[in-house]
């Protein structure tokens, strides 16, 4: 048996290539309705240039793994219709790649999806791990090579991290920065930081890493798009540990324990080539830019990625691309810019870097620069618009600015005469209320959007959390905070089962959580445990953060009596809120979250009457010592009636005083801030 690695054109008769697509971003920044995924880059869908370059590189099978509750259905159609029109053939010459769509309803993060991709057995050998966002060039065959020569040689490398050398020109953005220390003859990865939040330059230099290696490489600011070469063993790492959200978890989880888990990463750092994540509007811009410059070739603009037949006209000189049914001259007051079928463009306007949709019109004296505008839009007289995103079927009425940043939604109406301040984003219709989806309906601002335009504005805090956040591992629940009260008080009905689950659980967290704090336990392990206990037994988010709120509460219980008093009653409650505010604010992301905590305590009340003397202790902790819950959330969920069981009326009187104060606080800063 020979152990020489097969030749590159024998690969595909041994091995099926393939690859997993995560599109599990929650949230996205430019459409108020669709998939991030599915957003047109330089009007071609993001994902497009995902599955496109994985075709290009010989991959066999690609699963596109995406979230059931947003938008799952759409990324379906979509590749589907991919699956019809492309026609690839690999270099096989029989058939082309296969592309599948994957959707769960319980998945929060890359580490919930190689769980569940590791549990239907779906990864049969080394595969490709990439979001739906990215666009590169590099070649994954040399790499997947790369990486299998090196498992024959050391058995423990699972994974091999891809990286792009800033120094060398590359795309070297700090949103995607990392700084690595690595073996200079392996290529075995020691060290991986993020850069700082604080925008220092420092980064720690372990002394061990010395003892163990002789030759060390230190790359500063290497370029991550997130791409990873991994091995069979990968998702089955993330299935033993619940706490790997992440892929930055799991390799830091890696190079801690190694001597623990016997396995190590490799890296690969490409001085040549081109991939980034498109992971925020700053990237859209950028990455826009550069494939209008032709850098992302073969995948150029005047290319269908679905066909591969040329569906732009390109003038080399002004490096405009229009597709034939545009009237658009190519020598109008333009440069770098593309403009999709359908579309009137006026010899008038003046436009830089910007990529116009189908059927738009745009009028004259229109200036754009750096403006990305979707389908059927139409730019009256006079309009300017600068760095900024208009999405479907807006309209722009006569002498309309936009300013740098701004973030215009499907359907907006904005005009006449009006100007948007830098970095807002606009909306055709109201956000809803985070606590209230039956919203009175409201009626738009003229001054906002002029007195014939239609638009709300969304606050930045409403806009967006960081979409890489949304995949650190921290557990996100999508459901609506109204439905948690009705959950409850009205729980439906249990088979004796699940009740008996229900009651093995608690009674594992509390057991948990009492030896956690007897015995000073980090945070990080204490949220493993809760995590393996809640995959073990199956358990709901609503049942895992009601559990670990009443379990943090009631965890020193075993070092008082019945008849204590208040004082050490408080005592041993406020040791144990401190020792685990960082295991709950791990399972806090959105208000609902908050509210589930109070709905929780409310019904430790019912259960335990002798918390209520300290209940306003509790809460001003939580909210006040260690910013848990927030203060418009406590006084919406005091006002709403909690969890409407029967200890809120004694709740309530006990933690009215503490309410009211945070209410004279709300309004002290609001006239503040008027005063302003």
């Amino acid at each position: 048996v020979t152990t020489k690695m097969a030749p590159l054109a024998d690969l595909h008769e041994d091995h099926i290539l393939q690859a997993v697509v995560l599109a599990l971003n929650p949230h996205q920044t430019l459409l108020q309705h669709g998939p991030k995924e599915l957003v047109p880059l330089v009007n071609t869908p993001l994902l497009d240039y995902t599955l496109d370059w994985l075709e290009r590189s010989g991959v066999d099978e690609t699963i596109v793994y995406c979230r059931a509750h947003t938008h799952a259905d759409k990324i379906r159609q979509h590749c589907r219709a991919h699956s019809d029109k492309w026609g690839f053939t690999t270099r096989r010459g029989d058939c082309g790649m296969k592309v599948c769509v994957v959707a769960s309803e319980d998945c929060h993060s890359m580490g919930d999806a190689m769980r569940d991709l590791y549990a239907k057995s779906l990864l049969k050998d080394d595969f490709f791990l990439v979001h739906g966002d990215v666009v590169a060039t590099i070649d994954l065959k040399s790499l997947m090579m790369k990486h299998r020569e090196r498992r024959m040689a050391d058995k423990s490398i699972i994974m091999t991290c891809v990286y792009l050398n800033c120094n060398q020109g590359n795309l070297g953005d700090e949103e995607a920065q990392a700084t690595l220390i690595t073996d200079a003859v392996t290529g075995k990865l020691l060290s991986h930081q993020r850069p700082s939040k604080n925008n220092t330059a420092k980064f720690l230099l372990p002394t061990e890493l010395f003892q163990n290696s002789s030759d060390l490489k230190v790359v500063p600011e290497a370029h991550d798009p997130s791409i990873a070469v991994c091995s069979e063993a990968v998702p089955s790492l993330f299935s033993d540990n619940f706490d790997y959200g992440s892929r930055d978890s799991l390799i830091r989880g890696v190079i801690e324990q190694e001597e623990l888990l016997g396995y190590t990463i490799c890296c690969e750092i490409l001085d040549s080539g081109y991939a980034t994540r498109v992971s925020s509007f700053n990237f859209y811009e950028k990455v826009s830019g550069e494939v209008i410059r032709r850098m992302s070739y073969p995948m150029v603009s005047e290319v269908s990625l679905t066909s591969h037949r040329i569906r732009y006209m390109y003038d080399t000189f002004t490096n405009n691309y229009w597709e034939p049914s545009a009237k658009f001259h190519k020598g109008s007051g333009g440069t770098n810019v593309v403009v999709g079928a359908g579309s009137e463009i006026s010899m008038t306007a003046e436009l830089q870097w910007s990529v116009i949709g189908d059927h738009c019109i745009i009028e004259d004296n229109v200036k754009a620069n750096t403006a990305f505008i979707m389908n059927n839009v139409v730019i009256k007289a006079g309009c300017v618009l600068d760095h900024c995103f208009l999405g479907d079927n807006v309209t722009l009425e006569e002498n309309v600015r936009l300013a740098p940043g701004c973030i215009v939604g499907p359907g907006v109406i904005l005009g006449p005469d009006i100007t948007v301040a830098a970095a807002t984003r606009l909306v055709a219709i109201p956000p809803e209320d985070e606590f209230d989806q039956h919203h009175v309906s409201l009626e738009p601002d003229p001054v906002i959007c002029g007195a014939k335009g239609r638009a709300f504005v969304i606050e930045p805090e409403e806009v967006e959390e960081d979409e890489e956040e949304a995949l650190n591992g921290e557990l996100v629940d999508e459901d609506e905070e109204d439905e948690v009260s009705d959950e409850a008080s009205d729980s439906p009905h249990m088979s004796d089962e699940d009740e008996q689950r229900e009651h093995e659980f608690k009674r594992e967290m509390m057991e948990s959580l009492t030896n956690a704090l007897r015995e000073s336990s980090a945070s990080e392990n204490v949220v493993l445990e809760i995590n393996a206990s809640r995959h073990a037994y199956n358990m709901s988010m609503e049942d895992v953060l009601t559990t670990v709120t009443q379990g943090i509460i009631r965890a020193g219980e075993d070092k008082i009596s019945e008849d204590c008093s208040v004082e050490s009653l408080w005592r041993t409650v406020k040791i144990s809120i401190t020792a685990f505010k960082d295991v709950l604010r791990n399972y806090i992301r959105k208000a609902r979250d908050q509210v589930l905590v109070m709905n929780a305590i409310e019904l430790l009340m019912t259960e335990s009457p002798r918390y209520l003397p300290v209940a306003q202790k509790i809460f001003f902790e939580l909210n006040q010592s260690f910013e848990i819950l927030d203060d418009e959330v406590v006084i919406h969920w005091f006002k709403k009636g909690g969890a409407a069981t029967s200890a809120f009326p004694s709740l309530k009187n006990a933690i009215e005083r503490f309410v009211v104060w945070l209410e004279q606080e709300e309004e002290s800063d609001d006239s503040e801030e008027q005063d302003d």
